[in-house]
């Protein structure tokens, strides 16, 4: 099979001849070694945007600086409501994480959501369709929702206002923030009828990154699984998986994620990682959900042959033999990647394939 077929294979619940495995696009540095993973069966999973963003009535200023020997980005955006800031810090992989939100204040919720409301999508199902011709049958492309990318809770929580800032205006504010999530979900139903109808076939897809260490079970009750059970009906009806980055703790969550209409449990964060749920406790619980577990960062520190014995016993465990893969989806040291995804190659081959 080729890495293509093994994923749209295992996501529609038919066989495959082994465990499938794959990286993100950007976090697998182009060059010899990734060529050799690649020959090996490694797919390349694309996200490729099925619109473009307009910011009417906005101005966006963007000023680069360096603090403490890091790239910083400060975006201003002026609006006829007022102005907001974000500092990002720029990842070795091009990943951005915001050192301050645009939403500081109670004040800024009206300025973001002006923004929100006056943001344009303009659809372009052409690059998606040449990536995936591009891509050909060494990978799957999936479609990105820029700006909607999240559901609203989690959009908010992450994005827009941080943990701190929205935790504290839910308690002193609910209000307003209840207003400003509705806002969302309005501007997220125009993104999703782009998704519905894009040339995306094979997967809906959510980067939540929910941990229960910020998004409580009461939190994930009251703002997520509603946004889910409403809208991946829409693309259930088409036959499409949805999925779900869930890459944090999630034994709390874990019979609340059982009944939420997710199909895909992705960046599922093993033990000794972060992950505060098993593998093998997560598949009694979710049987026939399909676990995309993330490769540990740490294995990267690790001796060859604690690296090798880790990947056997994960490979050879029961819970890993139906349902499963494994992905590239976090940043990995970057003098390190080499040797430990060469180690992971060689077990997916050893230990990966399917009588």
């Amino acid at each position: 099979m080729t890495p293509k077929q093994r994923i749209i294979s295992l996501f529609q619940g038919k066989k495959v001849d082994q465990i499938p495995w794959a990286a993100y696009s950007f976090l697998l540095p182009r060059g010899e070694v990734e060529r050799k993973l690649r020959e090996k069966g490694c797919a390349l999973i694309v996200g490729k945007p099925v619109y473009d963003i307009e910011l009417s009535q906005v101005e966006v200023f963007e000023k680069q600086t360096w603090e403490n020997n890091e790239k910083m980005f400060l975006r201003i955006y002026r609006t006829p409501k007022g102005e907001v800031s974000e500092k990002i810090r720029v990842g070795p992989y091009k990943s951005e994480w915001k050192k301050e939100h645009l939403i500081k204040g109670p004040k800024d919720y009206e300025i973001v959501k002006f923004i929100i409301e006056n943001t344009i999508f303009h659809k372009n199902y052409e690059d998606f369709l040449e990536t995936e011709k591009d891509l050909g049958e060494d990978g799957i492309v999936y479609a990105v929702q820029p700006y909607m990318e999240r559901c609203p809770f989690q959009k908010l929580l992450i994005d827009f206002a941080g943990p701190q800032r929205t935790l504290l205006d839910l308690y002193d504010n609910p209000s307003l923030v209840e207003d400003f999530l509705n806002c969302l979900e309005e501007k997220d139903k125009e993104s999703l009828e782009i998704i519905k109808d894009s040339p995306a076939k094979v997967a809906f897809w959510l980067v939540d990154n929910v941990t229960s260490d910020l998004t409580s079970p009461k939190l994930f009750s009251k703002y997520c699984i509603p946004f889910y059970k409403k809208y991946f009906p829409l693309f259930h009806e088409d036959g499409k998986v949805c999925m779900v980055h869930l890459d944090g703790k999630l034994n709390s969550l874990k019979e609340l994620i059982k009944d939420a209409g997710i199909d895909v449990v992705s960046s599922f964060t093993l033990p000794g990682q972060g992950g505060d749920l098993s593998l093998e406790e997560a598949r009694k619980i979710w049987p026939d959900k399909v676990i995309v577990a993330n490769v540990p960062a740490f294995l990267c520190l690790k001796e060859q042959k604690e690296a090798e014995e880790y990947f056997k016993n994960l490979f050879q465990s029961e819970a890993a033999r139906k349902n499963f893969m494994i992905e590239i989806s976090e940043d990995l040291p970057h003098k390190f990647w080499r040797k430990t995804l060469t180690i992971l190659a060689k077990a997916i081959e050893e230990y990966g394939r399917y009588s």
